[in-house]
């Protein structure tokens, strides 16, 4: 081991002590406080200067006396490389190992996270899944009261065998399914029935008898027929008849020509009664006078909707404005209108809604339209109202 000749700092003697490439502390021969031989520079910032002196080896020959050696006062680099002291160094061993565990709980950590992203989908999945099996499952559910290793009696045909709940034996009833046919059959010949007699009624007096809240309706089929032709309807058939709920049922009548036409038929306890207004598509006020006037207060109409993209004159920003084309067939020939409203705003996306449900190319709805101020043209109309989408009155 190499001998390092220097002053001591405590005692200010010239001594010699022994270091080695890992040195950094040694006891002084003389006074025996300890000099520093290498010091680290730390997070502070603080500097710290080694204290460098000469070395000198083991002499081959006898040295002199230590009275007549003169100290080196030069600072002189400690042996060996400087990158094995600092990696063998505790300190850089310790910040090394901190490293390395922070690094590991890091991975750890995301590894985790992306677990529970994976599984979470489908585990929301699941959850959105279960209503709709539990809605479909209601049929087995009901029908495992029965076990099924219990042989049912014979069942003769048109019977439904069931166990009444809290019993243990079973009954038989009779299914009430050819009865409800036979009932809906003759309730929808019944509708038909009247609605021929409607088609062929001379006048629109004695077309009033035959229709639905013909009291609030005789003024307007009066009004409606001064403009209009008058008289029996010449039609071929009535086909495509359906109940749409327990008071209305739809028919769909096939004019002579080839023209056909929705009729809807409410049951009453006076017997069937013919929607006239949903019939002629009335509004409050003729088609054909609304365009003339060009009223600048809404009025109700019945009119067939689809998307349309005509812009010009105050509707020209298609950027804000949505534009639909408004068909009414209360007149024939009636000219079609082009109707706005803000895309931005709530009518602008139920119109939508319906028009995107409905898989026809027209959507029959009730809305409120008028016109602007001082009008340039005759069609385009403010929408002012959604009502309904249909054009029956329930």
């Amino acid at each position: 081991m190499p001998a390092t000749t220097l002053v001591c700092p405590h005692c200010e003697k010239t001594v010699e002590i022994q270091a080695s490439a890992v040195t950094r502390s040694r006891p002084c021969p003389e006074c025996g406080e300890i000099v520093m031989l290498q010091m680290s520079e730390k997070t502070t910032k603080t500097k710290r200067r080694a204290l460098l002196m000469g070395q000198n080896e083991p002499p081959a020959t006898p040295s002199p006396p230590r009275a007549e050696l003169t100290p080196s006062v030069d600072p002189q680099p400690l042996p060996g490389d400087a990158f094995e002291r600092m990696r063998m160094d505790p300190e850089i061993h310790q910040f090394r190992r901190r490293l390395v565990i922070g690094a590991a709980f890091v991975t750890v950590v995301v590894v985790v996270l992306l677990i529970f992203a994976i599984l979470r989908p489908s585990h929301d999945q699941r959850q959105g899944q279960q209503p709709v099996e539990e809605k479909g499952s209601q049929a087995p559910a009901a029908a495992s009261m029965i076990q099924p290793e219990e042989i049912l009696p014979p069942v003769t045909s048109g019977n439904l065998v069931f166990r009444p709940p809290g019993r243990e034996e079973l009954k038989t009833a009779q299914a009430a399914t050819e009865k409800a046919s036979s009932e809906n059959l003759a309730r929808l010949a019944a509708a038909e029935a009247v609605l021929g007699k409607f088609l062929q009624a001379p006048d629109w007096k004695q077309r009033a008898l035959l229709v639905r809240d013909k009291l609030r309706v005789a003024p307007m089929m009066s009004d409606y027929y001064a403009k209009n032709a008058d008289g029996p309807m010449p039609f071929d058939s009535i086909v495509e008849a359906a109940d749409v709920s327990t008071k209305l049922s739809e028919h769909v009548v096939v004019f002579q020509g080839g023209g056909r036409r929705l009729a809807t038929v409410e049951h009453t306890a006076e017997g069937p009664r013919v929607d006239w207004e949903s019939f002629v598509g009335a509004g409050e006020m003729a088609w054909s006078d609304f365009i003339e006037t060009k009223p600048a207060s809404p009025s109700l109409f019945r009119v067939l909707v689809s998307p349309a993209g005509h812009y010009e004159n105050q509707f020209g920003n298609p950027a804000e404005l949505a534009c639909y084309s408004l068909r009414n067939i209360s007149e024939p020939g009636a000219k079609v209108v082009y109707g706005y409203v803000s895309k931005s705003s709530p009518m602008a996306r139920e119109l939508d809604y319906w028009v995107q449900k409905s898989s026809d190319a027209t959507v029959p709805m009730m809305l409120r339209l008028k016109f602007p101020l001082d009008a340039p043209v005759d069609f385009q109309v403010w929408i002012h109202q959604f009502v309904q989408s249909g054009w029956v009155i329930k």
